[in-house]
């Protein structure tokens, strides 16, 4: 996270400009903490019995309430781009509070980034974790199966595929069947999670190309060499390394 700005005046424009970056910044921490939240809430649910509902329950609050906060930053973020953009014509594209304004922006949309890269984080270490799960108990009850099959698996529907001809005599071998069915059941409900909030992702990726656009107008329009407008390019510049492979293109794929 960015250090928060200091006001440089009183005029209201400006501070119209730090009040809104606050409030929006809050909001990032407050992702932050929902993600935190959630790899708790995961971690639980795999050390604990199958089928826990209250953790399920809860995980599944946890993602929602990330999802309805990002979705309410990129709001709040288009609108401050859009902000922005009216005061480079109210005021010209190298004004003070026009610079200020871009540059704000530009770190809040890198820490909206950071942030929603740790939730991905997040659901796809869970996700792996489940199927390692999954490989370990079909090895209980004598088949032997790859992360690739699992995948199929869950791509193709195919979950019958696994248990048949197995042999359900004995606890042992019927306890890792439950906890295999558990354990599919839990990566469907993340499947869901992760389709209801895949809109979002792409969103972001919009919003990343956006930015990069602007970067390389500001970098061909302005010709001033003042230190002040070199340190808005080096600012917005470091935001331009989403652009390689854009990451939030192909957030949450699964890997073929």
């Amino acid at each position: 996270m960015e250090e928060p700005p200091q006001k440089l005046n009183t005029d209201p424009e400006m501070e119209a400009i730090f009040d809104e970056a606050s409030n929006i910044r809050h909001d990032i921490q407050l992702i932050l903490l929902d993600v935190k939240h959630l790899e708790e809430q995961n971690s639980r649910i795999l050390n604990e019995l199958p089928n826990c509902s209250t953790a399920k329950q809860d995980s599944n609050a946890i993602a929602a309430s990330i999802k309805s906060r990002a979705k309410a930053v990129l709001s709040r973020l288009r609108n401050m781009d859009m902000h922005s953009n009216e005061l480079e014509k109210k005021h010209g594209l190298h004004s003070v509070i026009y610079r200020i304004a871009r540059t704000q922006f530009a770190g809040l949309n890198s820490s909206f980034h950071d942030v929603m890269m740790e939730y991905n984080k997040a659901e796809m270490s869970y996700r792996e974790t489940c199927k390692l799960h999954i490989q370990r108990q079909m090895e209980i009850v004598g088949r032997e199966v790859t992360g690739e099959q699992v995948e199929e698996m869950l791509s193709n529907d195919q979950w019958n595929i696994f248990s048949e001809n197995v042999v359900t005599e004995g606890k042992t071998v019927q306890s890792a069947l439950y906890q295999i069915e558990s354990r599919h059941a839990e990566l469907l409900e993340l499947e869901s999670r992760i389709s209801s909030i895949h809109e979002v992702f792409l969103d972001i990726a919009m919003l990343v190309e956006e930015q990069n656009s602007m970067i390389n107008y500001i970098q061909t329009n302005v010709q001033k060499t003042d230190a002040d407008i070199k340190g808005m390019l080096e600012r917005l510049g470091k935001a331009k390394k989403y652009n390689r492979n854009n990451p939030f293109k192909k957030i949450f794929f699964r890997k073929r």
